[in-house]
């Protein structure tokens, strides 16, 4: 009788380690033929569990079902998230779509240095479309200067006639930079087409005539007034966004320093102090609707002609407001004073699933940026932001949350510790005028969690003269904003490993889900909020922790969301 006893712990163990604990490369088989057969939802939820257990192929699929909606509800945030994080393993099938993604800013900030990056390195790691690709641009001037050696280099890489890597263009110089926009696949009415099944984004140059090479500087003595084309966008381009990034070409000889560069949409001058300018780009406000947009050159020898384009405006229902967040959770660092926490992955990924059922409740849309440890780099923060910037209107409500170290220097100014940072190199850190300066542009309302030690220092909570100056300078520049700090800038915040998340996040999760809720109410206010955040945390930290709450613009109490019927 023993003996059948050990005979079926062990079947039961063998079971246990062969199927009960697939491997990655198991579940991206199995979501691979439930995809062959068209049932995406089960295909998605194995791909999850490939990417988690770190498929790289698996974590590609996964952001394709995102971009594609196949599966899943549409989500460019979550898919540019797992394309990067493939991305960044150097797996080039999801650098060529990351590459898509900044161009046309889905699920990210448009950048077309990043675009350009990640199509190189896709090129270089053996992507045939991405070396097709860059062929093409290289031939007709899109995102490069036209190089038709450099072209005639990928397409004899793509032939397999050349093995080395490809240098890519050093784009960060002010030099005239070509950075046409390419379009996806469309059909014969010009509508955006779903990406090729399993397949990688494909970056159509279009039809378009070549772009006739710019004309060379003239030899005569006499003075050359200054030249100027758009680049990117195209003539016609849709756009979604309430501020797109103009790339220009701009031949000035010699005196580009001297230029002046004037934008105008429809007929009205851009504030010259809203223009953020690098690498002959400019940042554009546009209307909501269809706009033209002007650029002309001037300098001390004439004015250039000017060079227009007309932008269409994608067509969208806004009955409702938008939710956009960022979820950010850090909790390791390279500072050996500083202890590693052990919960904020999972306080910002429990953050970002309670948001993501927010649809509907009142929101037209939901859109969760979460990055956590080693994606949550200073740069990383930046482009968070950025990405905030990018796609809010005023309509909409944008979440900025943060789970992690917060350091709080002599000055009681206080640092998100993000991956990488250390308490000796504060410059390393994404410092709270860091913070002030990304939110200032920031459309819509803003709601900031703040779930870190020291985080009242980040809101004044000892009322220093830093600390002050900072509420101050939030009044001055943000509207539209309310704060949650986990802690008094004296005190810390409390992990328990019985909840597995900080007590700040945890009551904030709670409310989510309902326990704020009081008898009669169809919705949680920024204000009710704040009293139950009061009350729960003091409660569950032995009152060792008290949250405090900001309001630095006087902005009316209003809904977070409103309670399922």
């Amino acid at each position: 009788m023993k003996r059948k006893r050990i005979y079926l712990l062990i079947v039961v163990w063998c079971w246990v380690l062969g199927v009960g604990a697939q491997t990655a490369g198991q579940w991206l088989k199995q979501g691979n033929d439930f995809y062959d057969k068209q049932q995406f939802g089960k295909a998605v939820e194995c791909y999850q569990k490939a990417a988690d257990a770190g498929s790289l192929e698996g974590q590609f699929n996964l952001g394709y079902a995102l971009y594609n909606g196949e599966g899943i509800d549409k989500n460019y945030a979550t898919a540019a998230m797992w394309f990067k994080r493939a991305a960044r393993k150097g797996f080039a099938k999801a650098q060529y779509n990351l590459a898509y993604c900044y161009m046309y800013g889905r699920g990210v900030p448009i950048d077309y240095d990043k675009a350009l990056r990640n199509l190189t390195e896709a090129a270089n790691n053996g992507n045939q479309n991405a070396q097709l690709t860059l062929a093409e641009c290289y031939e007709k001037g899109v995102l490069v200067m036209q190089d038709k050696k450099m072209s005639q280099l990928w397409k004899d890489k793509a032939a397999g006639k050349h093995k080395a890597d490809i240098p890519m263009q050093d784009v960060t110089e002010v030099k005239p930079v070509a950075t046409q926009q390419p379009e996806p696949k469309q059909d014969n009415q010009g509508t955006e087409v779903e990406i090729d099944p399993k397949g990688e984004i494909t970056l159509n140059m279009g039809n378009e005539t070549q772009q006739p090479e710019a004309p060379k500087p003239s030899v005569s003595s006499r003075p050359v007034p200054p030249e100027v084309r758009i680049l990117f966008p195209e003539d016609q381009s849709p756009f979604h966004t309430d501020v797109i990034k103009l790339r220009y070409q701009l031949l000035a000889q010699g005196l580009e320093a001297s230029t002046r560069v004037t934008v105008m949409v429809d007929g009205q001058k851009q504030p010259a102090d809203r223009a953020v300018r690098a690498a002959n780009t400019v940042e554009v406000d546009l209307p909501n609707r269809d706009c033209t947009i002007t650029i002309y050159a001037q300098n001390e020898n004439g004015n250039s002609e000017p060079a227009s384009i007309r932008l269409i405006r994608e067509k969208q229902v806004a009955e409702l407001p938008r939710l956009f967040a960022v979820a950010i959770g850090v909790g390791d660092y390279n500072d050996p004073e500083l202890p590693k926490l052990k919960f904020t992955t999972k306080d910002a990924r429990d953050f970002s699933n309670v948001i993501s059922t927010k649809k509907g409740f009142p929101y037209q849309d939901v859109q969760v940026k979460t990055i956590c440890d080693e994606e949550a780099t200073r740069e990383d923060f930046y482009e968070a932001m950025e990405w905030l910037k990018q796609e809010s209107s005023p309509t909409d409500v944008c979440i900025f949350f943060y789970a992690g170290h917060g350091y709080r220097d002599e000055k009681d100014r206080f640092y998100f510790m993000n991956y990488g940072s250390s308490t000796s190199k504060l410059y390393n850190c994404f410092s709270s005028n860091d913070f002030r300066q990304a939110v200032e542009d920031i459309n819509g309302k803003l709601i900031v969690f703040v779930d870190a030690c020291y985080s009242g220092a980040l809101m004044g909570g000892n009322r220093s003269a830093a600390s002050n100056h900072f509420v101050e300078q939030l009044r001055r520049t943000k509207n539209g904003m309310v704060m949650y700090a986990s802690s008094a800038s004296d005190t810390k915040s409390k992990e328990d490993p019985n909840w597995k998340n900080g007590a700040f996040t945890k009551a904030l999760v709670d409310a989510f889900n309902g326990a704020a809720r009081t008898e009669g109410e169809i919705g949680l206010s920024t204000q009710q909020l704040d009293q139950y955040l009061y009350k729960a945390v003091r409660q569950m930290t032995d009152f060792k922790q008290t949250p405090i709450f900001m309001n630095p613009n006087g902005m009316e109490p209003f809904e977070l969301f409103t309670y399922e019927k």
